[in-house]
């Protein structure tokens, strides 16, 4: 099994953790959230939130690294997964770093999920294809 390759979302959740440390002192108790396209607030939540953001990345990392060595074909697409996964909710939370201001990001979110989706699929089916 390839490690070099899980560096990806690995790094994508240490930029995500790092982001959210040099931002942290400026942030207010209370973050607008759930920001419509033109940048609008419909909601708030607490900036100790956005630790959790991190963390699930994290999460979905090991999860989808255990599984990856349960299924080695599958690790490419795995990590593509993990990936996607990881920049929609670094993309969460640059919405709410940035105050809704870039609502480019959250329009990012539903490409980069359906892009990593459909590329983790075509690995099962490509895994399948080498199975016969």
């Amino acid at each position: 099994m390839h490690k070099r390759g899980w560096l990806i979302p690995v790094l994508i959740v240490a930029i995500h953790a790092l982001a959210i440390l040099v931002r942290w002192s400026s942030l207010a108790e209370l973050l607008p959230a759930h920001f419509d396209l033109q940048g609008n607030a419909g909601g708030s939540m607490s900036r100790n939130m956005l630790i959790l953001y991190p963390l699930a990345g994290a999460a979905v990392c090991l999860i989808a690294y255990v599984f990856a060595r349960r299924k080695p074909k599958l690790q490419t697409g795995l990590i593509i997964l993990a990936s996607g996964i990881c920049l929609v909710l670094l993309s969460s939370t640059l919405v709410s770093l940035t105050l809704g201001t870039m609502p480019i990001f959250m329009l990012a979110e539903p490409v980069i999920l359906l892009l990593a989706v459909i590329a983790f699929l075509r690995c099962i089916v490509k895994a399948r294809k080498n199975n016969r």
